[in-house]
């Protein structure tokens, strides 16, 4: 009987072990995922990395781990897909920081999350972002000269609610812009909200869209997948019991989209099997 006892504590101990060890390692310890993308749009041919949801966390002081990360991957091109702060939290120099270092590594394109738009001081902080060399791209775009071509990168500042907003929406109106211009360059739409793929931009002729908010789903399970997310699956309450688009690379017949996990997360409730992710773009290579 107590032979019995004990291998039924080991067991339970070895479970708590296993788990602790996998939330330590779902929220600490940095991953970087591939993906390779030809198009004959551009004479591009250059090394992307994607970044999104830091969350004011820091891997190492200063965030000199994940900066150093970034920098041996050799990227040509840098783009944050926003959610760098946090509302609610004053600090600000956690992001800076990491948006003054990116800027040192290659040129660095980003777009605002609902984070950065919910931002008690929003206005001073846009502002110190741009002072930090990185180009914070807000219902607007830049075309870019990278990897011995050009293409365009845009930045959506919020949803274009079409059923309800006006014509004069600058986010619509800055959306049909870029669409427009998209028929002739390759181009890259920064937009923090990947269910605006699901919603509306799928529809469109988009080259590639990049997106994070999800934090890959908090917890992902195997076979299953991602369990929660913004606005996706029952939160939605469109019928979908889990999300659909958290982590990964998506497809419309028009459309393109890669939704980077992240690499923090602002909820009480810790990442399991899903850590911090760094997203590398091959385009051309």
């Amino acid at each position: 009987m107590k032979r019995k006892s004990f291998t039924k504590l080991g067991v339970v101990l070895i479970l708590i072990f296993c788990v602790f060890s996998e939330i330590i390692y779902s929220n600490n310890c940095l991953t970087v995922t591939n993906y390779n993308i030809k198009t004959d749009k551009t004479d591009a041919s250059f090394r992307a990395v994607l970044l999104s949801d830091l969350h004011n966390k820091e891997f190492g002081r200063n965030n000199h781990l994940l900066l150093e990360a970034v920098e041996s991957l050799k990227p040509d091109i840098i783009f944050v897909a926003g959610d760098m702060v946090t509302m609610g939290d004053p600090n600000t120099e956690t992001a800076l920081n990491v948006y003054r270092g990116l800027a040192e590594l290659a040129p660095t394109y980003c777009c605002v999350g609902n984070h950065e738009r919910n931002f008690e001081s929003r206005d001073t902080l846009y502002r110190k972002i741009s002072e930090t060399g990185a180009h914070l791209l807000q219902n607007s775009m830049e075309t870019v000269s990278v990897g011995g071509g050009k293409i365009t990168v845009g930045g959506l500042y919020g949803f274009p609610y079409y059923e309800f907003s006006s014509i004069y929406d600058p986010s619509r109106l800055f959306l049909e812009s870029f669409i427009e211009q998209e028929k002739d360059n390759y181009s890259i739409l920064l937009a923090h909200e990947p269910e605006f793929f699901m919603w509306k931009l799928s529809e469109k002729e988009l080259d590639l869209m990049l997106s994070g908010h999800t934090h890959g789903g908090i917890i992902r399970l195997p076979f299953i997948g991602a369990l929660v997310a913004p606005n996706q699956g029952v939160l939605a309450k469109n019928g979908d019991i889990l999300p659909k688009y958290t982590k990964g690379m998506y497809h419309s017949d028009t459309a393109n989209m890669i939704v980077t996990a992240g690499l923090s997360n602002e909820k009480i409730v810790p990442r399991l099997n899903n850590p911090p992710e760094i997203c590398v773009i091959n385009i051309n290579k």
